[in-house]
């Protein structure tokens, strides 16, 4: 008795001599015309590649989930598929028969007259009924499509539709197969509701847990399974933890995988043979059954193709828990740079020194592409450049802000500190001016209130900061006693307003200097969230709710709360204001902390 699910990849021309019934539990035939033409399309665009590749390459049909009764197959799930491919090869019908090919029976558990329609389809009995109508559609469309070609095409079709194995170049069904005891119609509602784990990481399990793939009989089978299936879900479970997997993965929660572990095996699918189109929904399953199939004579292959998936999860944590590789390579996955491109890095570098060196100079090469292009000699003095001429807009200006972040952390040799690559990658961030150029005015009265009330909150005698100069604090207290007579108001005063912010603007914004605006100095990373909950605000304000972040636990930046505590600034006499000399540290600070992190590994 079979008690687990097979799979397999089965040509069409394995299917032609089985006997299918569709349950009562599905639905009539639904596929509409342009289905049916994008099923023919893509089976003649494949066709017309294939005369140019090895015999070993085929076209994937979408899974068909079936279950065995007696001496026939109870089709749980492929109905559509199945159904309009049964049509193809009912209008090819006398070719079929030239071939020497039978054609696989359909029968209907509980619409006879469909079924007996399907084996004599005519097109002027389409209105008696739904399924007549959509079985006439897909006929009607087959027989154009057909038409439109030249004849012998339909020859040609026919053969690459029903090569067998040994011929190549053919159509392949994913077969998967359930265990007798299997309640079909709970897989089928589990399917149709997106819940039955079809995806490349369960089928790959599937592949991998086949009896077929292992020596061993009874008991010795049964462990040999088991083990591997434990093996599995104990990297499944490691790669659901939150802070490993935006280590090494840059989806965001809406394109998450149902089965992580696919991440992995599309790293090993990518280096195994065979030429299958990565835009394939079933790509990393078709490279993984085309291996073992290739080298099913070889009895350790299953083993040898898991143990490559360990060694690469082992890698991957290795990497997660050493404080160095954890920062450069989590933020080189973060640019884009791939698993793979990491691990031919570390593969060509011998040593682990030399690996640190490597992802350095890729680091370099992203956030500083034009200080990585100088001669080794002038490499300091180029990235200060490089450093003190970005400004807004820069199109890597995210990532050196970033890196600065990552930087400030490892410079210390004794920090245990982590950078949340999570919360950077489910937030959305914005590079914040720290003092606003902005002196856009709300122009909402819901903005203006929201802008008033941020004065109000910030220069409540209670909260007012000291100042040094007795006149500016008078003028902190002035700002506050209009911004809430504005607010308590029963008609808000919209001119008011506007005196107010114009106000506010000119005595905070009075040490501005335009030319350093948007340079780097004067910029910062900050989560959308926060940067546009003040929109407009001051430097005061802004230094208030990133405090108030911080001391909530919310995720702000090493970098950007040094900045508004004034870390950087080597004389601290002011909190109000972003100063110009407040300015020139910050920019020095990035230049020497960035230019000690390149030059003291590359040098």
């Amino acid at each position: 008795m079979q008690n687990t699910n097979q799979l397999m990849l089965k040509p069409v021309c394995d299917l032609l001599t089985e006997k299918f019934f569709i349950p009562a539990y599905q639905r009539g035939y639904r596929w509409t015309p342009r289905q049916v033409r994008e099923l023919l399309e893509d089976i003649a665009e494949f066709q017309q590649s294939a005369e140019e590749n090895p015999k070993e390459q085929f076209y994937c049909l979408q899974p068909i989930v079936v279950k065995r009764h007696g001496d026939e197959w109870e089709l749980v799930d492929g109905q559509q598929r199945l159904t309009t491919l049964y049509i193809i090869l009912l209008y090819l019908a006398d070719i079929a028969a030239m071939m020497g090919q039978p054609r696989y029976s359909l029968r209907f558990a509980t619409r006879p007259d469909s079924e007996k329609f399907l084996t004599n389809i005519d097109p002027a009995r389409a209105d008696e009924n739904i399924d007549f109508y959509y079985i006439s559609q897909a006929w009607e469309t087959v027989k154009a499509w057909f038409e439109e070609k030249q004849g012998v095409y339909k020859f040609t079709f026919l053969t690459t539709l029903l090569n067998d194995a040994k011929a190549g170049r053919n159509v392949k069904f994913i077969w998967y197969q359930l265990h007798e005891s299997a309640e079909a119609t709970s897989v089928f509602s589990r399917l149709n509701r997106g819940k039955i784990p079809l995806t490349n990481a369960e089928l790959v399990k599937a592949l991998f847990l086949h009896a077929n793939n292992f020596t061993g009989t009874g008991t010795e089978l049964s462990f040999q399974q088991l083990r591997m299936a434990h093996e599995w879900d104990d990297i499944e479970r490691r790669l659901r933890q939150p802070d490993f997997w935006y280590f090494i993965s840059n989806a965001n929660d809406a394109d998450q995988p149902d089965n992580r572990i696919e991440l992995l095996l599309k790293v090993i699918a990518d280096t195994l043979p065979l030429s299958v189109s990565v835009h394939d929904p079933y790509y990393v399953f078709l490279k993984f059954s085309h291996y073992l199939q290739s080298n099913k004579s070889d009895a350790q292959a299953t083993e040898h193709l898991w143990a490559r998936v360990k060694r690469l999860f082992m890698t991957l944590n290795e990497w997660f828990e050493n404080q160095q590789l954890y920062h450069l390579v989590g933020y080189l996955i973060g640019q884009k740079v791939t698993i793979q491109k990491l691990l031919n890095l570390q593969q060509s570098s011998g040593s682990k020194s030399a690996f640190l060196a490597q992802l350095r100079q890729e680091i370099l090469a992203i956030a500083l592409p034009e200080a990585a292009k100088a001669p080794g000699q002038n490499l300091r003095k180029n990235i200060a450049a490089a450093i003190a001429g970005a400004g807004y807009g820069d199109k890597n200006l995210r990532a050196l802000l970033l890196l600065f972040n990552i930087a400030t952390i490892l410079g210390n040799d004794c920090s245990s500190m982590r950078f949340q690559f999570r919360h950077y990658k489910l937030d959305t961030w914005d590079i914040e001016h720290i003092s606003s150029v902005s002196s856009q005015m709300p122009e909402s009265t819901a903005g203006q209130k929201s802008w008033t009330k941020n004065i109000v909150e910030h220069f409540s005698p209670d909260e007012t900061l000291a100042v040094k100069d007795e006149r500016d604090n008078s003028l902190q207290t002035k700002f506050y006693q209009r911004a809430s007579t504005l607010l308590d108001n029963e008609i808000f005063n919209n001119d008011e307003f506007e005196k107010l912010f114009n106000d506010v603007q000119k005595a905070f914004n009075k040490n501005r200097n335009k030319d350093l605006e948007n340079s780097i100095g004067n910029l910062t990373l900050l989560d959308a969230e926060t940067n546009r909950s003040y929109k407009n605000a001051i430097f005061p304000i802004k230094r208030q709710r990133i405090i108030a972040a911080d001391k909530n636990a919310t995720f702000v930046p090493v970098a950007t709360r040094n900045v508004f505590l004034k870390y950087y600034s080597r004389q601290v006499h002011d909190m109000t204001f972003w100063h110009p000399e407040d300015h020139r540290h910050y920019q020095t600070a990035i230049i020497e902390t960035l230019t000690t992190f390149f030059c003291g590994a590359l040098s």
